[in-house]
């Protein structure tokens, strides 16, 4: 099930297992030390999947500049390889589109990964840089208008 939430209406629970998830693949599973909790977090969307109460997929949404930003992109180990990640950046796009219409997207995406978002439409800006202490590019894709149904 999909969820989109603001950090005021998350559960303990969800707020537990967002962090967790975080840190065992963004700190633990990549051997990376920084700092995963921030400000960001308490004015962005989180968007959660969870299957029987358990959190399979995450990602959070956020305005930045002049633009809108999504990261903390991660699909937990059980569910890679099933689909879930497209799954999930289709989800972030749909609720950008709705959330924040006409709104270009900027994210920084880690280096391995910058196929996956060329698929969806997302070219890749300048060279690759430094962030959260691994390789990352700047990615950017045009909005579109929310859709009305």
């Amino acid at each position: 099930m999909w969820k989109v939430k603001q950090f005021k209406d998350l559960t303990k629970d969800e707020i537990f297992q967002m962090y967790k998830l975080r840190s065992e693949v963004f700190v633990v599973e990549q051997d990376r030390l920084y700092q995963d909790v921030d400000d960001i977090d308490l004015t962005a969307y989180h968007l959660l999947n969870l299957e029987d109460n358990i959190l399979k997929a995450y990602a959070r949404i956020f305005p930045e500049d002049d633009h809108i930003s999504f990261g903390r992109v991660v699909v937990s180990k059980q569910k890679r390889g099933t689909g879930m990640g497209g799954k999930l950046v289709t989800k972030i796009l749909e609720t950008i589109k709705n959330e924040f219409p006409n709104q270009n997207i900027e994210i920084h995406a880690e280096d391995y990964v910058q196929h996956f978002y060329e698929k969806f439409g997302f070219k890749r800006i300048g060279e690759v840089i430094t962030f959260n202490n691994s390789p990352h590019v700047k990615m950017v894709l045009k909005n579109q208008p929310a859709l009305k149904y």
